[in-house]
């Protein structure tokens, strides 16, 4: 879980001309639902590890609430963000929190994951140099860090879909790879549940 966070948190300066029309053609093209509720399976290779270490499960993106993240294997945890928060469990306890109060940097990791899983890209322009290629109503991105920062812990990002995002692969500069990708998207129903909201509050 802390490895997720870490992730979104590795994700500021004008770009190219050329790549300000495929954002907007791009964008054109994504889905921009309220909700937006699937399923995810994620892979990461690491240095010193043979195989790949796997997870699975579900995820939803509300636009105006955040994103909740729930793993079902290996081992069931759930993740929370908010534009205030971040807010993993296991087995009903917390097994940590970040507050944007005390950590400032939690916001933002938020709004990238935001703009990641719904396919906001003027969003995610502010912080990647991007570029990329059509065809049809397919589509694939690279995301280049601009800050040297950034850099120093992640290579870039690839994102890949149609109406929605498909696929994210994050390259890190130690070399580890990690990739994500969604199935079973759906933006019905349109509205979050009571029990969806209640995760919210």
């Amino acid at each position: 879980m802390k490895k997720f966070v870490f992730l979104a948190s590795l994700l500021l300066l004008p770009q190219a001309a050329g790549a300000g029309e495929l954002i907007a053609d791009i964008t054109r093209k994504l889905a921009q639902p309220a909700v937006l509720r699937g399923e995810f399976e994620q892979s990461k290779e690491m240095a010193g590890f043979s195989k790949p270490l796997r997870s699975r499960g579900s995820f939803l993106v509300s636009r105006d609430k955040g994103v909740l993240w729930d793993t079902r294997q290996p081992f069931a945890s759930k993740l929370r963000l908010t534009r205030g928060e971040i807010v993993a469990t296991q087995n009903g306890a917390v097994s940590f929190q970040l507050s944007a109060a005390r950590e400032p940097t939690v916001r933002t990791i938020n709004e990238l994951m935001f703009a990641l899983l719904g396919g906001n890209l003027k969003a995610l322009d502010g912080y990647f140099r991007i570029d990329g290629k059509q065809a049809g109503s397919n589509w694939q991105l690279t995301l280049t860090p601009r800050q040297s920062a950034l850099a120093r812990v992640m290579q870039k990002v690839e994102l890949s879909g149609n109406q929605y995002v498909r696929a994210i692969r994050l390259d890190e500069a130690n070399g580890d790879v990690t990739r994500i990708t969604f199935n079973g998207q759906s933006a019905s129903p349109a509205q979050l549940s009571r029990e969806e909201e209640a995760r919210f509050d």
